[in-house]
C-alpha cells in the first residue's frame, strides 16, 4: 500500500529527531545485526564498522529520505549509487526484510516507545517497504543487465590473477583473467567492480570495489597479417575482420592502505583490510570471486557531445577510473580536449606518471598538471610536476581556467575522484568559476556521501 498523507506528515515530523539522533540508532542497528546475522558480515567493511563510517552513512541516507518522503526525485541519483553498489555485493530481496526490522528496531530502542509509537512505527515500516520495491526492482534491472551482456554474469564470478604490476611505492595493479577462460563483458569506463577475499586476520571474507583502471574490453589486434590479444599496436587499435572481439582481462589498481586515519590523532588505526591481503597474499594464478562491473560515474559516449571537453581531477589513487575514461578516449580516437589534472604527494607515490608524460607529448588534445605536495628529493619542477602544493581551482590563472578548465565552456564534462574533502572543494572552486553543479560528477571510494563542509 502506499504512503497515506497522515503517513507522510507523521514521517516528516521525526526528520528533525533523527538528523539528531540518527547515528545512534544506526550504530545500534548495526550492533545488532552483526552479532544476530554474523552471515552477514562479508557485506560490510570491517574497517567502515570499526570507525562508523557506515553507520553514519546510513544516518545520512535516513535523514535525506525521511526529508524527501514527499517528493524524492532528488534523491534518486543516491538511490541510483546504492543499487549500483547493492548489485556489486549481490544484495537479495530478503535481507531488505532483515535489515527493515533491524533498523525500526533500532530506531524503537533510541528513541523510546513514547516517542517511536506503534502509529510512527507503522508509518516508517511502510515507508521502508516503499523504498525497498523500488531498489530491489532497480536491483533486478542491473542482474538482468548484467546477465543480458555479451560475457556478462550474475553475482560472482572466478578470476584468475594474470599478473601484478607495480605503479609506485604504494600501488600496485592486478590483471585478472576470468577462470573459466570465457569472454568478459564490456563496461563504462570509470565503473567498478567488486573482490571478494578472505582476510585471515579476520577470519571471514571482505568485500571492496576497486574502479577498472584500464579502456573497458577491446578488440583484439591484427598486426603483420597475425592477430594478437595486445592493446594497442604503435598507437592504434584495430578491428579485426570488422568485429571486436572481447579482450580477456579486467585492470584495478589499489593502494596499500596503512588505516584510517580519523580526526583523532590517538584513535585506533584501521587497516585497509583487503588492500593488504591482495598485495602481501595474492600472486600470479590465485583465484578469487569478482563482481560484474557496475557503478554510475562514468563517461557516457551516448550522450555528450563528441567534441565537448572532458576535465578529469583526481588526488591519489583516485586517478584510476580517471585513467580507463582516458584510456577509453584515447582509443576511441577521440577529439575532444582532454585535461588531466592530478595531485599526488610526490613521483614516488605518483602512479602512471610515465603514461601520462608519454600521453600528453602523443595525443594534441590533452593537457596535464600536476600537483605534488611534498616532492622527494632530485624532483625538478616543470620536468616531474607542474606545482607544488596543493591543487586549488580558483587558485588558477585566468588563462588556465580558460585552456585547461574550460571554464567558459557550457558543454564541458567534470569528472573528480580523490579524498572526500579534497571532492568537495575542487566541486566549491568549479562553482565559483562558474560552472554548474549539473556538469560535474563525482566518485567516493567507499561508503558515505559528498558533504558540503
Amino acid at each position: 500500500m502506499p504512503l497515506t498523507e497522515e503517513q507522510r506528515s507523521i514521517i516528516t515530523a521525526t526528520v528533525p529527531l533523527v538528523k539528531e539522533r540518527g547515528l545512534e540508532v544506526t550504530k545500534l542497528f548495526y550492533k545488532n545485526l552483526l552479532t544476530e546475522h554474523p552471515e552477514l558480515r562479508n557485506l560490510f567493511s570491517h574497517s567502515a564498522q570499526a570507525s562508523s563510517h557506515q553507520a553514519a552513512a546510513l544516518a545520512t541516507s535516513l535523514y535525506a529520505y525521511a526529508s524527501h518522503i514527499n517528493d524524492l526525485a532528488p534523491i534518486l541519483p543516491v538511490v541510483e549509487k546504492i543499487t549500483q553498489k547493492h548489485a556489486s555485493l549481490n544484495i537479495q530481496p530478503e535481507q531488505y526484510a532483515i535489515v527493515g526490522e533491524g533498523v525500526l528496531r533500532a530506531m524503537r530502542e533510541t528513541l523510546g516507545a513514547d516517542v517511536f509509537t506503534d502509529e510512527v512505527k507503522a508509518a516508517w515500516l511502510e515507508a521502508y517497504n516503499e523504498l525497498a520495491a523500488i531498489m530491489i526492482g532497480r536491483e533486478e534491472d542491473i542482474y538482468r543487465e548484467h546477465e543480458q551482456t555479451t560475457g556478462g554474469w550474475r553475482a560472482w564470478r572466478k578470476m584468475k590473477l594474470l599478473r601484478k604490476v607495480n605503479e609506485s611505492s604504494e600501488v600496485t595493479s592486478f590483471y585478472w583473467t576470468p577462470h573459466d577462460s570465457k569472454d568478459l563483458p564490456t563496461f563504462k569506463p570509470g565503473q567498478y567492480v567488486s573482490v571478494k577475499v578472505r582476510v585471515p586476520s579476520l577470519d571471514f571474507e571482505q568485500i571492496r570495489q576497486y574502479s577498472l583502471s584500464d579502456a573497458p574490453p577491446s578488440p583484439r589486434l591484427q598486426a603483420n597479417g597475425h592477430v594478437k590479444p595486445a592493446l594497442e599496436i604503435d598507437g592504434e587499435y584495430k578491428k579485426v575482420n570488422g568485429s571486436e572481439p572481447q579482450q580477456k582481462t579486467y585492470r584495478i589498481t589499489v593502494k596499500r592502505e596503512a588505516g584510517i586515519n580519523l580526526e583523532d590523532s590517538k584513535a585506533q588505526q584501521y587497516p585497509g583490510y583487503v588492500s593488504n591481503v591482495l598485495h602481501d597474499v595474492y600472486n600470479e594464478g590465485d583465484i578469487l570471486e569478482m563482481a560484474h562491473p557496475a557503478g554510475e560515474f562514468f563517461l557516457d559516449f551516448k550522450s555528450a557531445n563528441v567534441t565537448s571537453p572532458v576535465v578529469l581531477i583526481s588526488a591519489g589513487v583516485g586517478l584510476t577510473p580517471m585513467m580507463s575514461i582516458l584510456r577509453t578516449l584515447i582509443k576511441e580516437h577521440s577529439e575532444k580536449p582532454v585535461s588531466w589534472i592530478h595531485a599526488a604527494r610526490n613521483t614516488s607515490t605518483d602512479p602512471f606518471t610515465t603514461d601520462i608524460s608519454e600521453l600528453t607529448k602523443k595525443h594534441a588534445n590533452l593537457k596535464s598538471k600536476i600537483y605534488h605536495t611534498n616532492p622527494a628529493d632530485g624532483e625538478k619542477e616543470g620536468e616531474d610536476y607542474n606545482v607544488k602544493g596543493r591543487l586549488n581551482v580558483l587558485a588558477m590563472s585566468e588563462t588556465e581556467k580558460k585552456e585547461l578548465l574550460f571554464s567558459n565552456d557550457d558543454a564541458t564534462e567534470y569528472y573528480i575522484c580523490g579524498p572526500e574533502q579534497f571532492m568537495v572543494d575542487v566541486g566549491k572552486g568549479l562553482q565559483g568559476c562558474g560552472v554548474g553543479a549539473e556538469r560535474v560528477k563525482m566518485e567516493l571510494f567507499g561508503v558515505g556521501s559528498i558533504q558540503e563542509a
